[in-house]
């Protein structure tokens, strides 16, 4: 049987491989992807699309209302995204199917300013598979893929990998 590390909630029905196409491509040629325009809508109907974010990283972090370490991460989020909104932007992709009203009232409870995206929608991601919550994928300015992030991340975490950028 399949476990997850510590700090990783394990996604059921999906044990196999870490890295998909998208990831091998960005090793064989130097970290950056470029996936199709990757866009989902959020809690109140508006699209968002990686291209709306040229010109700024953006982070998007995979979470669940049933996994703990999401929660635990999410203050994190809004600590970088409140101190980072002119050099990033933060996208929370919702990897469930709940009650619409049920999500925007646990976001609420949590502070969460940033917006929350995938609700009734297949999160599929075009820079990898997402096999265990909470993952974080870091787009470049370019809109290409730069980093991956499996576990809880930090907002000192995410501010060293976009400093070492270039």
């Amino acid at each position: 049987m399949h476990r997850a590390a510590p700090g990783f909630v394990n996604i059921p029905g999906m044990r196999y491989g870490l890295f998909s196409i998208s990831l091998i491509l960005a090793l064989v040629f130097g970290g950056s992807v470029a996936a199709a325009d990757y866009q989902l809508r959020d809690l109140d109907g508006k699209l968002h699309r990686v291209s709306d974010y040229r010109g700024k990283f953006l982070v998007i972090n995979f979470w669940a209302t049933w996994c703990d370490p999401c929660i635990e991460e999410m203050p994190e989020l809004e600590r970088f995204y409140r101190n980072n909104r002119g050099r990033a932007a933060v996208w929370g992709v919702t990897f469930e199917n709940r009650n619409r009203q049920k999500i925007i009232e646990f976001v609420e409870n949590l502070g969460v300013t940033y917006p929350i995206l995938g609700y009734g929608q297949d999160p599929e991601t075009g820079y990898g598979r997402v096999t265990v919550l909470p993952t974080t994928f870091i787009i470049d300015p370019d809109g290409l893929f730069y980093h991956r992030f499996e576990g809880p991340i930090k907002t000192r975490q995410i501010v060293e990998i976009i400093d070492a950028y270039r």
